[in-house]
């Protein structure tokens, strides 16, 4: 098994600098050791540099062992290693997730790497799927985590990507490789608590083979779908236009649920969508030109040609983020933002301090285009 000449596309589209190193985050689990090898086998052919980073989330005191394991293990591949440790644990999967990614989105960042690779399988996905089928969710969103995507940080990952090259492999593929290679590898006790959801989920398909197998089926043919709905509505976002003021003026773009949710996180500065009920009202609701209505932590008017969009001063944290304004804007002596009583009405109480600074809301959106126009690759190949 090798990661083969569709990943050479994913790292030239998504880290062109040859300098750059590679970040990978690896638990000391299956799924993760296999992409720290097979990573490492590709590195040496491609003449790039390697980082491993590994989150000690203080839940369990076998954390800190499973960390110093795959440094030995970097250490012997010859790949620096990094341990980053959660400063503020809390006994929740979702709280775990959320600091797990703005560690590694920070370390990312202070090394200078462009992309960070995570071991996710496609018994992940498939295991997603289910979760989402069980909580309503019906269209294309159901396959799962994506190949390409934003690190889900933000301001900590801006421009960051989050590729999962092993989406398309089996967990017991993967293991198969592992043991053919000498390596044994670390089962985190909790992916055995039936406690979580996940788990109970994962025991359902292992006394439900036949089943299983149809989910995969039918994964695989949403995963194609949600490619597809992901190539137009990265179109569709290349349409939408920034003023250097921070207004998100939609244009000439459709107007669908998942452009507004997008534009909606993008001017709240945050990484939070709102509810999709929420939005499919809003849409509904704002019909006349001069409506105007706030959601997730945004202003949403309609125009004669779509929806302007803008931060909602209510919701603001004046937080001193050093050279970053409320997720919105970079400090920049080049910048020269218009002062506040130049401003439209609706976007003046939200301005940063001063004139000297640029957005970076549209790099943002050229970013998240970039990713979901990127095509359904399997870069793993036997």
């Amino acid at each position: 098994m090798q990661l083969g000449a569709d990943f050479y596309g994913l790292i030239r589209r998504f880290s062109p600098r040859a300098d750059s190193p590679i970040a990978l985050a690896v638990s000391g689990g299956s799924d993760s050791l296999a992409l720290l090898h097979l990573t490492h086998d590709w590195a040496k052919q491609a003449g790039r540099e390697l980082l491993v980073l590994t989150v000690d989330h203080r839940l369990r005191p076998e954390a800190k062992y499973e960390a110093e394991r795959v440094a030995a293990i970097s250490a012997e591949l010859g790949h620096p290693h990094v341990t980053l440790t959660w400063e503020t644990p809390r006994a929740s999967q979702a709280a775990a997730r959320q600091g797990r990614y703005e560690l590694l989105a920070q370390a990312t960042r202070r090394h200078d790497a462009a992309c960070l690779l995570t071991g996710h399988s496609f018994d992940d996905v498939v295991e997603t799927a289910m979760i989402r089928r069980r909580r309503g969710v019906r269209d294309a969103s159901i396959a799962g985590p994506v190949l390409a995507a934003p690190v889900p940080a933000w301001p900590a990952g801006r421009s960051i990507t989050l590729l999962r090259p092993l989406i398309h492999r089996s967990r017991s593929d993967l293991r198969t490789y592992l043991e053919a290679r000498g390596q044994d590898w670390v089962d985190d006790p909790s992916n055995a608590n039936p406690a979580y959801e996940r788990v109970r989920v994962r025991a359902f398909l292992a006394r439900h083979k036949r089943l299983g197998q149809l989910a995969k089926l039918f994964i695989r043919t949403q995963q194609e779908a949600r490619s597809l709905d992901q190539r137009t509505l990265g179109e569709n976002l290349s349409k939408v236009q920034v003023d250097p003021c921070g207004l998100i003026d939609t244009a000439a773009a459709t107007l669908t649920p998942n452009l507004i949710k997008l534009l909606i996180r993008c001017a709240s500065g945050s990484a939070d969508d709102p509810r999709d009920g929420a939005v499919r009202q809003l849409l509904e609701t704002l019909t006349s030109p001069g409506q105007r209505q706030t959601l997730g932590g945004a202003w949403l008017q309609r125009s004669k040609t779509g929806l302007l969009i803008g931060r909602d001063p209510a919701t603001m944290s004046l937080s001193d983020q050093g050279d970053l304004f409320d997720g919105r804007f970079e400090r920049d002596e080049m910048g020269n933002q218009p002062a506040g009583n130049d401003l439209p009405f609706l976007v003046r109480q939200s301005a940063p301090p001063g004139p000297h600074w640029r957005e970076i809301i549209s790099e943002r959106l050229e970013h998240l285009v970039q990713c979901y126009q990127t095509p359904l690759l399997s870069p793993v190949q036997r």
